[in-house]
């Protein structure tokens, strides 16, 4: 081997060296008890994310929203599509680009109850990559109460790196294993409507022995598309406190993930998404 490949190999191992994986945090101590408004989320200018379908978008939206959907973040294969990208650095830039960092105030605007939970899917991803402060709103909400004229320009952030929050999911061979357990572990929810989940369900299926509930996941946002604290009631009737372990489902990881950024908020400390959902599972 000459001189010229012996530098290229020794170059090639320590870049190699040098990767990062990316930071894995624990989200441990979510905003309990604020009391939240339009008006106040509009303070400190933060981050708009619309993630309503671009043609809705491009009709009436907020002045400086930035449209973005859920699939975005999420991988191509039609079996399991609702899982994030691998690449989660590349997940974190694409946000930098739009004024987005772990330390952004953002507000995922979305069409709530009458949607299907993307807005709480870009906030559920949000979480999972490390950005701190997010909440979901109703576009009309929004654009009601903010009287600005000119939309304010995107300011694109340094790079960062991902402080990867493992615990806000689950994946299949966890999530296998959970449902296929004698032991007491916790509940599985399923946030579909009640005319799916009586057609398929994971009850139905084989050698799943984990208590499984079906609460629709609009019961998880309130009239404004914020978090709907009243959930709780319905939980605790389910023998749900904050301390039980909670999995979400539905069919690909947007209506569950939803779910799992509502109780994270209000303080259920191990509740997780099932992303692959049951395209995945079947």
């Amino acid at each position: 081997m000459n001189i010229s490949k012996i530098i290229f190999a020794s170059a090639l191992i320590l870049f190699v060296g040098c990767q990062q994986k990316p930071t894995k945090i624990t989200v441990q101590e979510p905003l309990i008890g604020e009391t939240l408004t339009a008006e106040a989320l509009m303070k400190n200018q933060p981050v708009i994310l619309d993630a309503r379908p671009a043609f809705e978008f491009n009709l009436a939206h907020a002045p400086g929203a930035i449209n973005v959907r859920w699939e975005d973040f999420s991988q191509n294969n039609p079996k399991s599509r609702g899982l994030l990208q691998a690449d989660l650095f590349a997940l974190a830039r694409r946000l930098s680009l739009v004024g987005v960092d772990p330390e952004s105030k953002v507000v995922v605007l979305g069409k709530g109850r009458l949607g299907s939970g993307e807005e709480g899917r870009i906030a559920w991803t949000l979480k999972v990559l490390g950005v701190k402060e997010v909440y979901t709103l109703v576009h009309t909400s929004y654009r009601e109460m903010n009287a600005t004229k000119e939309a304010p320009l995107t300011q694109n952030k340094p790079y960062w790196k991902p402080q990867v929050a493992e615990n806000l999911s689950i994946d299949f061979k966890e999530f296998k294993n959970f449902s296929e357990s004698e032991k007491k572990l916790g509940v599985i929810v399923d946030v579909r409507s009640a005319q799916e989940f009586a057609l398929r369900n994971l009850t139905q299926s084989k050698g799943v022995k984990a208590q499984v509930l079906n609460l629709p996941w609009q019961d998880f946002f309130d009239d404004k598309g914020l978090p709907n604290k009243k959930i709780a009631s319905a939980l605790a009737e389910n023998g749900i406190t904050t301390d039980t372990r909670v999995i979400f489902i539905s069919n690909h990881g947007v209506r569950s993930g939803a779910a799992t950024y509502v109780l994270q908020y209000l303080g259920y400390k191990k509740a997780q998404n099932f992303a692959g959902g049951y395209e995945q599972w079947k």
